[in-house]
């Protein structure tokens, strides 16, 4: 007899096998039992979670030939319930929809329909990624969709039901399938050894209970794999197989980080990758072990949010008392960042080291928020701060214009005045933009203006010794080092003090 994979050999062949799946196996059942089935169900939620066995079932439990009437206990033993089982059966249709996504198809179907079922009670229509069909195949499905015959069910099944047309979700009762929890996938998959007579390590099934992301099609995937590569499944066997790295080096690389150690960090991750590990794999391991201190850090080393055996729980909780919850939460936005930059990057790896670098230095890092709020603070020193401070004669007139030298600026020219707005009787007087005399300013008449507007007092010119006191500031420094070529051509460039000209 040919091999069965683990996926097909354990399908779930009950309501109450279903893994993880309760709301949805609870609510098909008691629709059975009291009579009320639907004449189509949409089934939506990830790959592997057990959309295609809850139809299979749900096709055996309306067939069953051991009961005159739908029961939510099939047999599993009657010719129906076989044939179901293996997709074999001439009255339970199985359609791709990825391949089966023309109008033809779906005109061939409406015509099949009306006939009756050669030996079950229903016809049923099973529908995988139903969200393929074209617009015109939808079109062309509402109408027996809305008002089919009696002897027809439709079940529909997708993993993107936001491409579902509106008018086929108003005309079917929509179960949301859930990502299978990792606890329960181990759990699972300890089972199946038990039943196949393999020793498997606990850390080993909780790796690849990881690895499947939610998926417990995946999970057996990998599973049937370890076990053709060996006869027992160990955490060193599925590290191998996954090509993903140890936890005991992505914690190596934490504490690294956390000591302010980025050597270290960096010989930790040249380490992972000469082992075969693929730079987006340790990537993603090290965003894996940030999040879970994160979690540790906020809500306890014990909580269930923390997927991890024990012996790895109480390792992370206590590294996670060495960081801030700020920190973690800027580790893990910093290599998010880092995943999405390396994809197809010629210097892929440069950026996750210096992406380890930088959080191993973060204390030396000035942060952008805080950077703008300290120049602020040292504008308005520079407007009169240090004049109140210290009683020091101005000895040199610092740089003035657009942009003045470090710690001061040059004051904004005054806005034009407001044209008038206009009267009852007549267009508004335009009225002309032009800036305040300066102080000495003569009328027409050679005296001063009478009716001259406030002129804007300048700012102070700093000293010597103010200026050497702004420069010593380590934000200044920080901005000089980095745009200190731009800052002195714009200081070159700026014109002159002096009165401005009208635009």
């Amino acid at each position: 007899m040919a091999y069965l994979v683990l996926a097909r050999k354990y399908r779930s062949t009950t309501f109450d096998e279903v893994v993880a799946q309760e709301p949805v196996a609870k609510t098909l059942k008691n629709a059975i039992a009291t009579g009320r089935v639907a004449h189509a169900y949409l089934f939506t939620g990830t790959r592997g979670v057990g959309k295609t066995t809850v139809a299979r079932i749900l096709a055996k439990a309306l067939n069953c030939l051991s009961s005159d009437q739908p029961t939510p206990e099939p047999c599993n033993k009657c010719d129906v319930c076989e044939s179901v089982s293996r997709g074999e059966d001439v009255d339970v249709v199985e359609i791709d929809g990825a391949s089966n996504r023309g109008i033809d198809e779906i005109r061939e179907l409406r015509a099949n329909a009306i006939f009756r079922p050669s030996r079950c009670r229903f016809k049923i229509y099973y529908i995988d990624e139903v969200h393929m069909l074209t617009k015109e195949a939808f079109n062309a499905l509402l109408k027996t969709l809305e008002e089919p015959p009696s002897h027809v069910k439709f079940i529909f099944a997708t993993t993107e039901v936001e491409k579902v047309p509106a008018t086929i979700l108003s005309r079917c009762q929509r179960f949301d399938f859930r990502d299978i929890p990792t606890s329960r996938i181990a759990q699972h998959l300890r089972e199946l050894c038990t039943r196949e007579n393999v020793q498997a390590d606990d850390d080993a099934l909780y790796r690849v209970a990881r690895a499947a992301a939610g998926s417990m099609r995946d999970a057996l995937s990998l599973l049937d794999q370890l076990l053709a590569g060996a006869d027992r499944v160990s955490d060193e066997e599925v590290v191998r197989v996954l090509g993903t790295p140890s936890d005991e080096r992505t914690l190596a690389i934490a504490r690294a980080v956390a000591g302010g150690s980025s050597a270290s960090a960096l010989g930790e991750l040249a380490g992972i990758l000469q082992g075969g590990v693929t730079l987006q794999s340790a990537v993603t391991a090290l965003t894996e072990t940030f999040r879970n201190m994160m979690v540790a850090g906020t809500c306890g080393g014990q909580s269930e949010l923390i997927e991890l055996p024990e012996t790895q729980r109480q390792a992370v909780a206590e590294l996670a008392k060495s960081f801030s919850v700020p920190s973690l939460v800027q580790a893990v936005a910093v290599l998010q960042g880092v995943s999405r930059s390396i994809r197809g990057s010629s210097v892929a790896r440069a950026l996750v080291e210096a992406a380890l670098v930088r959080l191993s230095e973060s204390e030396k890092f000035v942060d952008p928020s805080s950077l703008l709020d300290r120049l602020e603070a040292l504008r308005g020193g520079a407007a009169g701060g240090f004049h109140e401070k210290k009683n020091v004669a101005p000895d040199r007139a610092a740089p003035t214009g657009r942009f003045g030298s470090a710690g001061t600026y040059a004051p904004a020219r005054p806005a034009p005045a407001k044209a008038a707005m206009p009267g009852p009787g007549g267009p508004p007087a335009r009225q002309a933009a032009s800036p305040p005399p300066a102080a000495g300013a003569t009328g027409g008449n050679g005296g001063p203006a009478a009716s001259a507007s406030p002129a804007v007092r300048p700012r102070r010119a700093l000293s010597t010794v103010e200026q050497n006191e702004i420069n010593k500031d380590p934000v200044v420094q920080t901005v000089r080092d980095l745009f200190g070529a731009a800052v002195e051509g714009m200081e070159r460039d700026a014109p002159a003090a002096g009165p401005e000209e009208d635009e």
